[in-house]
Formats: C-alpha cells, sequence, structure tokens
C-alpha cells in the first residue's frame, strides 16, 4: 500500500495482495522506519458500522476506514477507486481516495508484478 497526503487530501493505492489481506482480515498496515525508533504508520480497515469513508490520526498512525459499501466494492468488484471528502471542519473537507495500483504505461523502475493491469492502453 502506498500513501500520498497532499494538502487536505490522502490517497491510498492497493496492490493485489493489499486487496486479498483486506478481504481475508478486512485491514492492511504499512510502515516505514525513519530511524531513531520514529516508525511512521498507516492503514486502511473495514468499519463496518460507519456511513462513509473516514480517518483519524492516532498515536504517530492515520487510520482511513472504509465503510460496507466501499469495501466491497474494493474487494469484490473491478472498480478501481472509491472515495469521499469526510468533513474536517474546512470549507473543503478532507478528500479520502483509496485505489487499486495499477501498472504504469511508461518506463519505471518500480516492481510492477503485484499491480493490475492499466485498463489503458496508452498515455
Amino acid at each position: 500500500m502506498k500513501i500520498r497526503i497532499k494538502g487536505n487530501s490522502i490517497r491510498l493505492r492497493l496492490t493485489k495482495t493489499d486487496i486479498k489481506n483486506l478481504t481475508e482480515i478486512q485491514s492492511v498496515e504499512e510502515t516505514t522506519d525513519l530511524g531513531n525508533g520514529i516508525i511512521f504508520r498507516y492503514s486502511l480497515a473495514l468499519n463496518a458500522e460507519t456511513e462513509h469513508i473516514y480517518a483519524n490520526f492516532s498515536d504517530g498512525k492515520i487510520s482511513v476506514f472504509l465503510n460496507q459499501s466501499a469495501y466491497d466494492t474494493l474487494t469484490a468488484t473491478d472498480e478501481i477507486t472509491v472515495h469521499h471528502t469526510a468533513e474536517n471542519g474546512t470549507s473543503g473537507g478532507l478528500f479520502l481516495l483509496i485505489e487499486k495500483d495499477l501498472k504504469c504505461l511508461d518506463t519505471t523502475f518500480e516492481d510492477q508484478s503485484d499491480m493490475y493491469e492499466n485498463p489503458k492502453t496508452h498515455c
């Protein structure tokens, strides 16, 4: 799983393995060791009790939660993305985008073996 944060938006990109884990245990977590005992953590999990996708930050970890509908879309269909703008006290809210990670169409050095086929045939 990859994370991209810019302004009031959080984007998570999920590999095939991430979707498999999400299906089997209803959560995925990643960590980045920044050194000196500092670990950056982020996760995605199902919260069947919620109406919308939302996020929180606690104990140094960003957690994004899927409602049942978004979870079902990602794990049981060919749909690529789910999203929601969550209230956060700002005029635009917090935009949350969760998507399946697609193979690049151009040259890259990144291992793409666990990514989804890109439905586009050219850039």
